[in-house]
């Protein structure tokens, strides 16, 4: 009886695999380090590593992580995002609080430590490698080493 559950869930699981579509992100897909900061309005230049921020792409999800202590002073947000014609969008942005409840974002200023200055904006993706990204928007240009 065990070896016929098992050979069922077995099978099941198959045919919901079978069902998963793959992205079409190309190399955007991954676990992006936020290493650079320049500020546009005074040519400023900030190593940012030390900052721990990251980018996670997987489907038609952008998640923004603080990961510089296990407190995590700024919360995950999570983005629904575009890709085409050398433009990122990120809109939508909900607050990730898994725990509790995840909540859509209403507030410029929950985002704005992430390098989002408006609730539905659009990057210039000025480099996309394998293992470096550079994204730009009116105020800063962001960059980015791949995990």
């Amino acid at each position: 009886m065990r070896k016929l559950f098992f050979m069922l869930a077995l099978g099941l699981s198959v045919v919901a695999c079978s069902d998963l579509h793959t992205s079409d992100n190309g190399m955007l897909d991954g676990f992006w380090q936020m290493t650079q900061v320049d500020t546009l309005e005074n040519g400023h230049s900030e190593d940012a590593r030390h900052r721990m921020i990251f980018w996670a792409v997987q489907g038609r999800l952008l998640e923004m992580n603080d990961m510089h202590d296990l407190v995590h002073a700024y919360p995950s947000v999570i983005f629904r995002f575009e890709h085409k014609d050398g433009q990122l969008r990120v809109y939508e942005p909900v607050l990730d609080k898994r725990e509790i409840s995840d909540s859509l974002i209403s507030q410029v200023r929950l985002v704005s430590f992430y390098g989002v200055y408006s609730l539905d904006e659009t990057f210039r993706l000025l480099r996309l490698e394998p293992t470096q990204m550079t994204v730009e928007n009116e105020k800063l240009r962001m960059h980015f080493r791949k995990y």
